[in-house]
């Protein structure tokens, strides 16, 4: 019964509102994801004001921003270059240690407009992008290696909207990218290669507000070249989303439908509450059917999570996963994330 009812929940969700790697923070305050992150498909390296008007004062508790913000540095070492970091990891309750993500950043602003941002792991360069601006900032041109734009970019890679859509993590791709960004509007299209398979697409979505209710809803289009019968790893697939904030409480919902005849659904649904700033409740719930015409086994589970910022920049997530079906039914894990990101 859950695997139907809370799809339709999902549904609902994104017709009643008409999606930092925290998509939920676009809902909560309708602001695009470049008001925060240099790139305007948002994800990856930060902006001044994401680090210090957001980061600084909405992710750390009020007792300890206090203590810190006389110590807070601007990311920003000349008039050209700024920098960032991401490190984040994985314990888990056998005391097993799993290293998600260890990343440096650099940006540079060589003139006006035009942005040239690089991502360093300990194997080298895996994000390089040239970014410009045209008509105070209402349009872009991206030219590189850079994550598609794809549905709600939310912060587990893991999570079957991701994972099974072809964007779980480390995901880069040459091409080129191409939008606009006006009134809480967002456009962008994509052409990227795979190892000469092309691949193509459409990220739409609009933030708006009524009164003190927060608003996202958006949509995503990927066609992607076979070869030789093979996908190799992205399904074409479609998507729509959406986001609902009222006070305390923020609501996100995504809904996929992958390969050409649309036979696999994914469903991802997420609630957060804020008990105080630097302090979340959080709950998210991912389903998939690959075939929606067949009586197959559908992999599902439920996940509860603590999110807390003790410190600024630094982030504790416990989290509980419950398979409520597939071939992890009635399983559960239990995993501590530790983030440090700037």
């Amino acid at each position: 019964m859950l695997r139907i009812i809370v799809p339709v929940i999902g549904l609902l969700l994104i017709i009643a509102t008409g999606a930092i790697t925290f998509p939920r923070m676009s809902v909560e305050y309708s602001i695009e994801c470049s008001n925060c992150h240099i790139n305007p498909s948002g994800g990856s390296m930060r902006t001044e004001f994401g680090n210090y008007s957001v980061a600084l004062n909405e992710f750390c508790l009020p007792q300890t921003k206090d203590k810190f913000i006389k110590m807070y540095r601007s990311p920003r070492v000349s008039e050209g270059v700024t920098i960032g970091f991401d490190t984040r990891h994985l314990i888990f309750d056998n005391g097993r240690v799993f290293r998600m993500q260890t990343d440096a950043y650099v940006n540079f602003e060589p003139f006006k407009d035009f942005n040239y941002q690089l991502r360093f792991w300990e194997n080298g360069i895996i994000e390089n992008y040239a970014l410009f601006f045209l008509n105070d900032k209402k349009y872009f041109i991206k030219v590189g290696r850079f994550y598609p734009a794809y549905g709600l970019k939310n912060a587990d890679h893991k999570a079957f909207n991701r994972e099974r859509t072809g964007h779980g993590s480390n995901v880069y791709l040459d091409g080129i990218s191409t939008g606009l960004s006006l009134n809480g509007y967002n456009f962008q299209a994509e052409v990227l290669d795979n190892f000469d398979q092309a691949i193509y697409g459409l990220h739409f979505f609009k933030t708006t507000s009524l009164d003190e209710i927060g608003l996202m809803i958006g949509g995503s289009l990927r066609l992607t070249e076979e070869i030789e019968g093979s996908n190799r790893g992205f399904p074409e697939s479609r998507a729509i989303f959406g986001g609902v904030s009222y006070d305390r409480f923020t609501a996100m919902g995504e809904i996929d439908y992958a390969g050409q005849g649309s036979d696999t659904l994914i469903t991802y649904v997420n609630l957060t509450t804020r008990l105080e700033y630097g302090f979340y409740l959080i709950g998210e719930y991912n389903y998939f059917d690959e075939d929606r015409d067949s009586d197959n086994i559908v992999d599902e589970f439920v996940r509860l999570s603590v999110e807390v910022y003790p410190i600024p920049f630094f982030q504790l997530r416990p989290s509980y996963t419950f398979y409520t079906d597939g071939f992890m039914k009635d399983e559960t894990d239990f995993f501590l994330q530790v983030h440090f990101g700037y």
